[in-house]
């Protein structure tokens, strides 16, 4: 239940902060990013029809999904996690980011942010909108 609860949390805050800093300021659509994802998932022709978008954005749910499991199994073990839990997302946020690079890179779909600052803005989303949403979900359920 942590997991869905904080991959939720965590692709939701993810998703529109991204949106608000990347894709409206570049004139992008939502919709054109979930298909991006869809394209990483099944290949090239996830990109040649917007129907595409619902599938990546099920992608974008349960890859998050996923890491926030991988942090709640984390913060089972250690219990010093949930404790100091905006060090701990902001530090998850960091591994998701370059873990993330290493399977888009093995998936053949990594490419280079257009500017440095982009790449900050990339880091810092993981970090503060993913990571740390992440965390603190996991910490508030682990009390109840």
């Amino acid at each position: 239940m942590q997991a869905i609860g904080a991959g939720i949390a965590g692709v939701a805050v993810l998703d529109v902060y991204l949106y608000l800093s990347s894709v409206l300021p570049g004139h992008g659509t939502q919709e054109q990013v979930w298909q991006w994802a869809a394209s990483v998932a099944i290949g090239p022709v996830a990109l040649t029809n917007p129907s595409y978008a619902w599938f990546g954005a099920l992608v974008d749910l349960f890859v998050g999904i996923g890491w926030a499991g991988g942090y709640a199994y984390f913060a089972q073990k250690q219990p010093f996690v949930n404790a100091r839990w905006l060090i701990s997302g902001l530090m998850y946020g960091l591994i998701v980011y370059v873990f993330m690079q290493v399977l888009l890179l093995g998936a053949h779909a990594f490419v280079w942010p257009p500017t440095p600052a982009q790449f900050v803005n990339q880091i810092f989303a993981r970090m503060l909108f993913f990571g740390v949403p992440v965390a603190y979900t996991v910490a508030r359920m682990n009390r109840a």
